[in-house]
């Protein structure tokens, strides 16, 4: 991180306060532990790095975080499973594999999941058996595993018979290390990290990326690991978002439009079209459907000081926010808040409200989003004072822990780079410039939408590793 960055940082008067305040933070920390993986093309790697917490904490937060890793793309190379005895049990059949773990099947599972052409449609991918022809009370009559155990025939009770592949079922199979290795297909585990991030800035080049299938997977991976990537060599005019977004996902609308340029303005609809500092934030907070990560590809930078990028993992900060502040971590998870967005853009008048918690965690405890935007909170606030206090205490012990030196990078991006950070975990914000020309410092904004983004790196997985 260089100084100068710093330096414009700290001058800013609400950034110098909130630094001045984490300094009591720092006292009373020490460290806690979190999970973070190598992103390659191939393997995701659990390793072990130190935070700042109450070490009492560290082997409850590495119990959370620590997983097994397997592999990221599918290995369609790996040995052929084969089923060694097959046997009816009172609700499921017993499989033994040949080598292996023995593992179990419950026969309305097995029934739903019939793949003959009167259950399964299999260039739809789709199950064709209507749920009334589904029963609890489903039995085999009778069960075969084929002499080179690859396959299984179930006979049922009514006589419909059911054929299944040993890799099929085994790579469904419901033990916890199968059920693992696809968790990692649905959605890679994340990598939660600090201002070190500042000395290995993921990054990505705009003309590989427009030739290489390589390239673009290696960035969609980046992206669900580390929530941002840096790509240079876009083209200094309007539309590379556009060329960039056909090779990787889709444009998703918003109430600025598909794209929006980002740029001093006059009468703004924004603050972030000022030249004003913007405080660590996540984008249009108050769609219900907030965006799920966002492009910023700058076109043209101011020359001067100022205009830096920050960029904050708040899910690595929720994190330290729970542990060391419990009570008040669930205020932040509890109290919903007002968001909204009033304004007229490119003639277009919008009134948009959502009301949801600063701090979204999913049912399993996990962190889903944190909804953090000073300029779209409202000012409606729909509790009692004494709950507003509160709220209040603990978003500035947030604050506190966010705006640690420790838990941001600042960085300025270069005419011709694309920023695109993961919306629903990343907080940005940049430094203040005085720009002396309307325009001088101007970026193209978007959006895109992880299921999108997941869909298409699962489809490079499969399409590189069965070339390879």
């Amino acid at each position: 991180m260089s100084s100068s960055p710093l330096r414009a940082i700290t001058m800013q008067a609400g950034w110098h306060s909130l630094l001045r305040r984490g300094g009591g933070i720092m006292r009373d920390s020490a460290s806690l532990m979190w999970t973070s993986t190598r992103v390659g093309t191939t393997h995701v790697r659990a390793r072990q790095m130190a935070l700042s917490a109450a070490p009492a904490l560290c082997g409850n937060v590495l119990k959370r975080h620590i997983h097994a890793s397997p592999s990221v793309t599918p290995d369609l190379n790996r040995p052929r499973t084969e089923l060694a005895s097959a046997s009816q049990g009172h609700n499921a059949l017993k499989i033994r594999w040949r080598g292996g773990e023995p593992d179990e099947f419950p026969y309305v599972w097995l029934r739903d999941n019939c793949l003959c052409s009167d259950c399964f449609h299999r260039s739809a991918s789709s199950r064709l058996l209507r749920v009334a022809d589904l029963s609890m009370n489903v039995r085999p009559r009778e069960v075969q595993v084929s002499d080179d155990g690859d396959f299984l025939k179930v006979v049922w009770e009514n006589g419909h018979e059911s054929t299944y592949e040993a890799d099929w079922l085994n790579e469904r199979a419901f033990n916890t290390r199968q059920q693992s290795v696809y968790n990692n297909t649905y959605r890679l585990r994340p990598e939660l990290w600090d201002s070190n991030m500042s000395q290995r800035i993921p990054r990505a080049s705009f003309d590989e990326l427009m030739e290489d299938d390589a390239a673009v997977l290696k960035l969609l991976e980046n992206m669900e690991v580390l929530g941002f990537t840096v790509v240079s060599g876009a083209r200094q005019e309007e539309g590379e978002l556009q060329r960039l977004s056909e090779r990787v996902s889709y444009l998703v609308a918003s109430n600025y439009g598909t794209t929006f340029i980002v740029k001093d303005k006059r009468d703004a609809s924004n603050v972030a079209y000022t030249s004003h500092g913007l405080d660590l934030h996540c984008d249009l907070v108050c769609l219900h459907y907030k965006p799920c990560v966002q492009l910023l590809h700058c076109i043209t930078q101011f020359s001067g000081d100022g205009g830096d990028s920050i960029l904050a993992d708040s899910h690595r900060v929720a994190v330290q926010m729970k542990e060391l502040y419990p009570q008040k971590f669930r205020f932040l998870t509890d109290i919903l808040v007002n968001f909204r967005d009033v304004g007229i853009d490119e003639g277009f008048q919008f009134d948009i409200i959502a009301r949801r918690p600063m701090i979204s965690v999913r049912p399993d405890g996990e962190i889903k989003t944190v909804n953090m935007s000073t300029f779209g909170r409202d000012s409606h606030f729909g509790v009692s004072p004494e709950e507003a206090v509160s709220w209040y205490d603990a978003y500035l012990t947030f604050c506190d822990l966010l705006y640690r030196p420790e838990n941001y990078i600042t960085f300025k991006l270069e005419a011709g780079d694309i920023l695109i950070m993961d919306n629903l975990r990343l907080l940005h914000g940049r430094t203040a410039y005085k720009d002396t020309a309307e325009g001088e410092r101007r970026l193209e904004g978007g959006f895109w939408d992880w299921d999108m983004m997941r869909s298409r790196r699962r489809g490079l997985q499969m399409k590189l590793a069965g070339s390879s």
